[in-house]
């Protein structure tokens, strides 16, 4: 771990460990609704812990990326739902840190414990350059945590009306009113 993370990862466990009997209680609840149940995402967030990766410029834990691997291991123990779930929607607050920080402002300005969904199936979405930006459509096979995300992060390609341009791989993001 790096330095001065130890206290804030071990709490974080705790309460990660915390969870876990009553995560438990409700896995038949989870498999039911195919989706996070209102209160585990209440809990999830109250725990802090959809924020471990999160930049602390933001009030993110930022810890190290392990620590991912090691918190949704404790959850798995009480429902692997819900660990991918905390995996996926976690790990998108750590790609969203590589962004330029007007993107990270874009999301986390108005909700710093605001959700981002995801599919990275390139061949999925087409995008052309139009002013201003991309114009993005297609239609995306699976998007985790989509339900509990106000934001979407969504791969596509852009194509070109210039052969010489090539081929450019982009993520999008969207805010939830932008996609259906």
């Amino acid at each position: 771990r790096l330095s001065g993370q130890n206290d804030l990862y071990a709490e974080m466990l705790e309460r990660a460990h915390a969870l876990v009997p009553k995560l438990r209680e409700r896995a038949a609840v989870t498999e039911e609704m195919r989706r996070l149940p209102p209160e585990t995402e209440k809990e999830l967030h109250a725990a802090g812990l959809f924020r471990i990766l999160q930049p602390k410029r933001v009030g993110g834990a930022e810890l190290d990326y392990v620590a991912l691997v090691d918190f949704a291991d404790v959850i798995a123990l009480a429902d692997a739902s819900v660990a991918w779930n905390l995996a996926n929607l976690a790990s998108h607050h750590w790609m969203l840190g590589m962004f330029d920080e007007r993107a990270q402002d874009l999301i986390w300005k108005d909700n710093v414990d605001a959700l981002i969904a995801s599919s990275f199936v390139f061949p999925a979405g087409r995008a052309t350059k139009v002013t201003g930006g991309y114009k993005l459509s297609g239609r995306w096979p699976f998007s985790s945590g989509v339900d509990s995300s106000t934001w979407n992060m969504l791969a596509g390609i852009v194509s070109s009306e210039d052969d010489a341009d090539g081929v450019e791989y982009r993520v999008f993001l969207l805010k939830q009113d932008d996609y259906k």
